[in-house]
């Protein structure tokens, strides 16, 4: 008997799955680099910057702010997803050899990998700037505001920078697909001529 439920250990698999796509130690300390100074940074400034909005007089400003992030995080989310959608298919996958399939597919599981990571700091964005506004409404103390609102700018930050290399993965994956397309050509044309 299971105790957690299909979703859930699914998931998990998915996890671990994307964790296997790497290639080698170098491979993830590159990506924990990558991810790691956006979200310092973003930390660092939220840590500073979070004070000049938890007084009284700051209120609408917070709110505004965190309602600016709130809307950030949920539209890279959904455009993320629907990105991973489109991503994540092959057309004319039996009109590819196989060499090519797999070098296809191995790509495409990378970006599907680096929309999940940027889907979850988009994600992460949001909920800590709700976290934020709860601390705030709760009256927490000024040192836990501070770091939820390091935190949240921190998630802010990766997910903008990840964000800037969308418009590049859609190129890829584009890219792709036509050199494809234009090397099945050849092949039809080469085969055509040689038959005359």
């Amino acid at each position: 008997m299971r105790l957690l439920p299909e979703e859930w250990t699914a998931s998990w698999s998915a996890l671990r799955a994307m964790g296997g796509l790497t290639a080698g130690v170098g491979f993830s300390v590159r990506h924990l680099v990558a991810f790691a100074v956006p979200l310092t940074v973003g930390v660092w400034v939220g840590w500073h910057v979070a004070p000049a909005f938890m007084s009284a007089q700051r209120e609408n400003t917070l709110f505004a702010l965190l309602a600016g992030v709130i809307a950030l995080g949920s539209l890279l989310a959904g455009f993320m997803v629907t990105l991973m959608l489109f991503t994540g298919r092959i057309e004319q996958a039996s009109a590819l050899t196989l060499e090519e399939l797999q070098a296809y597919t191995q790509r495409i599981k990378f970006l599907l990998s680096s929309q999940a990571q940027t889907l979850f700091a988009a994600v992460l964005s949001a909920t800590f700037a709700i976290v934020w506004l709860c601390f705030f409404a709760l009256g927490f103390d000024a040192t836990a505001q501070r770091i939820v609102g390091g935190v949240c700018f921190g998630f802010t930050a990766v997910a903008l920078l990840r964000s800037i290399l969308v418009p590049l993965q859609i190129y890829e994956v584009h890219e792709a697909a036509l050199d494809d397309a234009v090397e099945d050509r050849i092949k039809q044309e080469q085969a055509k001529y040689r038959r005359d």
